[in-house]
């Protein structure tokens, strides 16, 4: 089938195309009649996400991409150059969940022999025709299963694995044990084969239950693209310490906003306490999914609003603050004359955390519309519940 979807006048009519209805593009099947049509719809549709997601790939002739959903699940171009840049040149580097090969690909320039392992023939026959195109070198395909491979002589200086998280009846799974392959059962191999051994797991994994199951756990990344947590890196060597540094990272447009500390920094900090005062500051969501939320205020000098809201304040504006800063206006009710006076076009931007109303509650109860330039947060501070307006400080 590669050698079909790659004919010159198959690629020229995908890239005639691309931003083609796709029912409508099936429609015209019947004009194709020796065309797999539904393959080359589905190859205009992922190429389209490929040009957000993966650019430079995007910009190669004769890519092949996989089916949309594995288009939604792989790793973004941003995120496998973060995982590249995490650790050092070496020698030699083993993929033991190749896939559709995104992160091969980039970790696959740290090192001069990379092993691309995978159980799927239909994936390893995409890889490799990929990896060729892409001018790959030192590329060693293995179909084969993670374990089957592990049983060869065999030593690296990095093992990367994603294990795939759908259980026996496709059900979504999270938990490390349920993942395929079990990296508990196989991680004492898996450090006798490599100097470091390279996790990515979903981002709605325990972070300190992994911790504790994995136990060689040098460092935890959380990375977050745009406000977004995307997946947790865990980088476990054979010497780690017992105290890991958890790192959080949220890559933006313009930059990157990073944080780091320890779970036992989190354990002995205090922070303190204070009513909403100048400034209102929210953790970007890599911290928050890290539970740093005594050290991001102790770090910055910043006061807590109340223990479960997660919001912080200051008198003075403070600058570098790894999250989002807003300018306090006013505390308000949901009294119809407030909200028309302080938004007259009957639009605002509404977070809730810790309020005992939702979003949608508070939209339905004040008739304010999604948009506009000015912010509401329904949280609670020292003295209660409050609706705080706020302006964004762009930075």
């Amino acid at each position: 089938m590669i050698s079909t979807l790659t004919k010159p006048e198959i690629q020229e009519f995908i890239k005639d195309h691309l931003y083609d209805d796709p029912a409508s593009l099936m429609l015209k099947a019947n004009q194709y009649p020796d065309w797999p049509m539904r393959l080359i719809v589905e190859q205009i549709q992922s190429r389209r996400k490929a040009k957000i997601k993966l650019p430079s790939w995007f910009k190669r002739e004769e890519i092949i991409y996989p089916p949309m959903l594995s288009m939604e699940q792989c790793s973004s171009e941003l995120t496998a150059l973060f995982k590249a840049n995490l650790i050092p040149d070496g020698e030699s580097m083993v993929d033991l969940t190749g896939g559709f090969g995104v992160d091969f690909a980039f970790l696959s320039s740290r090192f001069l022999t990379n092993h691309y392992v995978e159980r799927q023939e239909v994936l390893v026959s995409k890889a490799q025709h990929n990896f060729g195109r892409l001018g790959l070198s030192g590329v060693q395909i293995h179909h084969m299963d993670s374990e089957h491979f592990l049983a060869e002589e065999i030593r690296c200086d990095l093992i990367y694995l994603d294990p795939a998280r759908r259980g026996d009846h496709n059900e979504k799974v999270v938990r490390l044990e349920d993942c395929e392959p079990n990296v508990i059962d196989l991680l004492p191999k898996l450090l006798s084969k490599s100097k470091r051994v390279m996790l990515k797991t979903s981002p709605l994994l325990d972070i300190k239950g992994a911790v504790r199951q994995l136990q060689s756990v040098e460092s935890v990344h959380i990375v977050a693209v745009s406000n977004e947590v995307k997946e947790l890196i865990f980088l476990l060597s054979e010497n780690a310490d017992i105290r890991p540094k958890i790192y959080c990272v949220n890559i933006k447009d313009k930059d990157t906003e990073s944080f780091e500390f320890t779970f036992e920094q989190e354990e002995t900090n205090t922070v303190n306490f204070s009513q909403v005062q100048d400034f209102l500051y929210e953790p970007n969501a890599s911290i928050l999914k890290a539970g740093a939320f005594k050290t991001i205020g102790n770090s910055f000098g910043l006061s807590k609003l109340e223990v479960n809201s997660h919001l912080y304040t200051s008198l003075e504006l403070i600058e570098g603050f790894p999250g989002r800063a807003f300018r306090v206006i006013d505390k308000i009710s949901l009294n119809k004359k407030v909200l028309k006076r302080y938004f007259p076009e009957m639009k605002a931007n509404i977070t809730t955390r810790n309020f005992q109303m939702t979003v949608a509650q508070i939209r339905q109860k004040s008739g304010l519309k999604e948009g506009g330039n000015q912010y509401l947060f329904g949280t609670t501070d020292q003295a209660g519940r409050q609706l705080i307006l706020c302006e964004k400080i762009d930075r």
